[in-house]
């Protein structure tokens, strides 16, 4: 039993290890509740996962087969086990949730003793959150200009790692988390008014708290009539999609949205939460920019032809 736990603490350590590199990669700045879904991605990979899903629904498609008992049951059972258990990708596009293989307690225990003998890892921000961020000191000829939108998250933590990683600047908007946006400050309306569709972006969980801060952002932001808002915040079918790692409490699911599937319903009042920190930080970096600022598709070299031939390509203008 000692060599089990010693074994088991063995492997934390090192999927620790590695999970910080993969965190950090790029230079990413990144919160300690997002390194502990990648030590749970580290521990359980999801090409394992795949792995054992696809057998596990081979051999649930061959049991149902043989208990249909209509004609020639058998070669389609046999065949439908076959194709999932040699091709594991197909499961990929099952919609399943998965619980963290490490409790956070273990985690919190490996990552103290981490710091004991190392130091901060590097790339993760501090626990302690600094206070909420003040528009008072800043240059008074900055709310002269428009502001197209404002990115508010759900978690505190998060609009930290999205400033820390300055993609503020790189998408040219404020970052807020709920707290410090509710209500929105007069300064940044007044810059959203100047623009010429102002919106307001909302970064929330697959929860039920997730669900209704997107339908009472109006009245928690306190919205000027005029502010578009988009949701950009994961729901509980793009948690079953991605596979992402869900955490399961005792609490029921009440008051859900009636846009809800039956399947996202019975995953909520089933207890699951899928949070946006069980993104990989680059992954969210990427997806953010890519949805707020998309980039025009590159043209094949067929249309870029026929557009030369209509302004003169290699030919003096007339």
């Amino acid at each position: 039993m000692l060599f089990g736990t010693r074994m088991r603490h063995s492997n934390l350590d090192a999927a620790l290890e590695c999970s910080i590199a993969h965190a950090g990669m790029g230079g990413v700045r990144y919160t300690r509740r997002q390194l502990y879904y990648e030590v749970c991605r580290t521990l359980l990979p999801q090409s394992r996962v795949f792995t054992a899903a696809s057998q596990a629904t081979a051999v649930a498609g061959s049991s149902l087969t043989l208990a249909l008992r209509r004609p020639h049951p058998l070669w389609i059972g046999a065949m439908s086990a076959s194709l999932l258990m040699t091709f594991p990708f197909l499961v990929r596009r099952l919609p399943f949730t998965l619980t963290p293989p490490v409790t956070e307690t273990a985690f919190d225990n490996a990552l103290a003793e981490y710091r004991a003998h190392r130091g901060d890892p590097a790339g993760l921000l501090p626990d302690d959150v600094p206070p909420s961020v003040a528009l008072d000191d800043r240059e008074p000829d900055l709310y002269d200009y428009g502001l197209a939108y404002v990115l508010v998250c759900q978690d505190a933590t998060i609009a930290r790692m999205l400033r820390a990683n300055f993609l503020h600047m790189e998408m040219s908007c404020a970052i807020l988390s709920l707290e410090e946006a509710s209500p929105l400050p007069d300064a940044l309306i007044a810059m959203l008014m100047r623009a010429a569709a102002p919106r307001i972006l909302l970064l929330h969980d697959a929860s039920p708290e997730g669900l209704r801060f997107v339908a009472d952002a109006a009245t928690l932001l306190d919205l000027p009539r005029g502010f578009r808002v988009r949701a950009l915040g994961l729901t509980p079918m793009h948690a079953l999609r991605r596979h992402l790692f869900a955490i399961r409490r005792s609490e029921p699911a009440e008051h859900l949205p009636a846009s809800l599937s039956l399947i996202e319903r019975a995953w909520l009042r089933a207890g699951y939460r899928a949070e946006v920190a069980a993104l990989r930080p680059v992954t969210l970096l990427r997806t953010l920019h890519r949805v707020v600022r998309p980039t025009r598709r590159h043209e094949s070299w067929f249309s870029s032809l026929r557009r030369w031939r209509t302004t003169g390509y290699m030919s003096w203008p007339e």
